[in-house]
């Protein structure tokens, strides 16, 4: 996997989308080219993954929050809640390290969380290196391509108008969203030469009947 103190491909604005989806972690050199801001690896739950997607749910109150140190190998991940749940726990420490040899990232923060509303409910960019959100159950995240946002209209600009009425949105915009399983990669405004251009994106609607199970990992 490329890392980030290798040379970025140049690619041509006009040549390649914003986005990109990839079925294979050999893919996600995507996020390398300059123009790339998110990366979708579309992916199924294994059975035993989300059967155990389930207990978690049942047992995170909010948002838990973990590190993981990859040189010590993660293993102190969650160590009392993810307690004989083995599948869960293999995947939070097998995307960390794919999001280590991404970034070079020594530490990865850990939030796992059941949501039962919309945790970040307007489009925005977060201002990290790297992000990494899977939705386990319910709703994926949402995210704009480039040339269907007018950033002038992020954040405070919007005067807390809903994004379909702010601005934000161009005209014929299309708002597009991860599947249950699938593994987001957004770049942030921190990924060098990526300011002014972090992804932006946005957690979809949530209610107590309708709850979400999401991962998200951030390079520390």
């Amino acid at each position: 996997m490329t890392s980030l103190g290798l040379a970025r491909r140049a690619v041509g604005e006009d040549a390649i989308p914003s986005f990109r989806r990839v079925s294979a972690t050999s893919e996600l050199d995507a996020l390398f080219e300059d123009v790339v801001n998110v990366v979708v690896l579309r992916r199924s739950l294994a059975t035993a993954l989300r059967a155990e997607a389930q207990v978690v749910s049942s047992l995170v109150d909010g948002r838990s929050l973990s590190v993981v140190n990859l040189e010590g190998g993660g293993e102190e991940v969650f160590a009392s809640t993810l307690s004989g749940l083995p599948e869960m726990k293999a995947e939070i420490l097998r995307w960390s390290n794919v999001l280590g040899d991404l970034t070079g990232c020594q530490q990865v923060g850990v939030r796992l969380a059941r949501v039962e509303e919309a945790m970040c409910p307007r489009f925005h960019v977060d201002h990290v290196l790297l992000r990494v959100v899977c939705t386990f159950e319910g709703a994926g995240t949402q995210f704009l391509a480039e040339a269907d946002v007018d950033r002038r209209w992020l954040g405070h600009a919007a005067e807390g108008r809903p994004d379909e009425v702010s601005g934000l949105l161009c005209a014929g915009a299309q708002i597009h969203q991860a599947e249950v399983g699938d593994v987001v990669f957004l770049k942030g405004e921190s990924w060098p030469g990526n300011g002014g251009r972090g992804a932006v994106h946005r957690s979809p609607r949530a209610t107590a009947k309708e709850h979400r199970l999401v991962m998200t990992l951030d390079a520390l």
